[in-house]
Parts: structure tokens; C-alpha cells; sequence
């Protein structure tokens, strides 16, 4: 029997997409790589799509993109608050 209750030959795992998004390897932004984000002089949209593309590196690859993010983006200035 399947999910979806019927008594086929239907086989879920088989699908490639179901494969490949079990296959990767989850992670989420800390707190820190998300502050470090929203201090950068970006769109909401380039953020979104960063946050997306970094999402599923380690963490230490997360930190190493930032870097080098942060020397060619201006960061916000906050001293104007």
C-alpha cells in the first residue's frame, strides 16, 4: 500500500526528486550568518537568494561565502539610527 492508500504498484521512493531531496544534506543560517546577511547593502530579493543558495552548505562554508561577500558589498550604516 502507497501514501496515498491505494493498493498499486506505485512506488514513491523510486521518483528521482523524492532521491535527491533525501539524498542532501539539511542545514539552516544561525542567528549569526542571518545578521550578517541583513547588515549587507542588498536587495530583499539578491538576500532571499543568497539565504537560499547558502542554506544547504556547512556551516563553515556559510561563514567562508560571508567573507567574502562582506569585502565587495558596502555594509548597511547604522550609526544613522
Amino acid at each position: 500500500m502507497n501514501t496515498l492508500g491505494n493498493d498499486d504498484d506505485f512506488n514513491f521512493e523510486k521518483l528521482e526528486i523524492i532521491k535527491r531531496y533525501f539524498s542532501r544534506i539539511y542545514t539552516i543560517l544561525s542567528d549569526e550568518m542571518r545578521k550578517k546577511l541583513l547588515n549587507l547593502e542588498i536587495s530583499k530579493k539578491e538576500l532571499k537568494s543568497i539565504s537560499k543558495r547558502i542554506a544547504f552548505l556547512p556551516e563553515e562554508k556559510q561563514k567562508d561565502f560571508l567573507e567574502e561577500l562582506l569585502k565587495e558589498l558596502p555594509k548597511k550604516d547604522n550609526s544613522s539610527k
